[in-house]
């Protein structure tokens, strides 16, 4: 293995989503390809690859089902197919882990690799807000799932016979005027009291505790909490490389 300032390894993460699909290409521990794409077929995914790229080894996490095409059309060098029987760089304390989301598992992973030895809180906002605590000897404990931004606006119309169905706007007011501003402050103001007060309760329990949050919805709230926050995009790519790292090293 290669190490340090001379590391050369070339190493492909995939992340496919149920819409979107990620793929990043790591040449030692730098990002030098990162490309995204809705709902692609194994050929367009393999079209993202430049041919000047060969992996030595790769990982990807799918929650759109069997990712072996996918697999097959980028490559036949050593694969690690996230699961549940992953070797994973910390402890999995979850009562669960055949329920737990490749996504998440993915996220502690990257923030474990950002802040070792740190008391963590993970924030994914997607189409669920996930909360997720490992501990700074690398316990992972578990979290919470909790309806994510587009998800409300959704279910505020589908439930009811009159509301209509609105998009996320950035919003700089606490009372709504008009139905639209009533439901764009209920729904984003609810979503960042909400984080705030499980911030500060996790932070009772541990006083030290840093926050990372990530996840396509992000934007609109990494400003707007009251809490100290640090913010990263690509937070499950890094922890699927760490993951990656970790197996080809074993």
């Amino acid at each position: 293995m290669n190490s340090g300032l001379h590391d050369t390894s070339v190493r492909l993460i995939v992340d496919l989503g149920n819409t979107r699909a990620k793929l990043a290409v790591y040449e030692g521990g730098r990002i030098v390809l990162l490309e995204t794409a809705d709902n692609p077929v194994p050929e367009q995914l393999k079209a993202l690859l430049p041919e000047q790229y060969n992996p030595e080894g790769g990982i990807i996490s799918s929650v759109a089902g069997d990712p072996t095409p996918y697999m097959k059309a980028l490559g036949s060098f050593r694969w690690i197919n996230l699961d549940n029987d992953t070797p994973l760089p910390f402890t999995n304390h979850y009562l669960t882990p055949e329920t737990l989301g490749r996504d998440r598992i993915a996220a502690v992973a990257g923030a474990r690799h950002l802040f070792p030895g740190s008391d963590l809180l993970v924030i994914d906002m997607g189409t669920a807000i996930t909360f997720d605590f490992i501990n700074g000897q690398g316990e992972y404990k578990g979290g919470a799932i909790s309806p994510g931004l587009t998800t409300r606006f959704r279910a505020l119309h589908n439930f009811t016979k009159r509301l209509p169905l609105l998009n996320p706007v950035e919003i700089n007011y606490l009372t709504g005027r008009t139905t639209d501003e009533s439901i764009l402050s209920g729904v984003i103001n609810g979503i960042r009291a909400e984080i705030d007060g499980i911030i500060e309760d996790y932070r009772l329990l541990y006083p030290e505790l840093k926050i990372i949050l990530t996840g396509g919805d992000m934007f609109y709230f990494e400003k707007k909490l009251k809490n100290n926050i640090f913010a990263t995009p690509n937070l499950v790519i890094t922890g699927l490389k760490q993951i990656l790292d970790y197996n080809l090293e074993k």
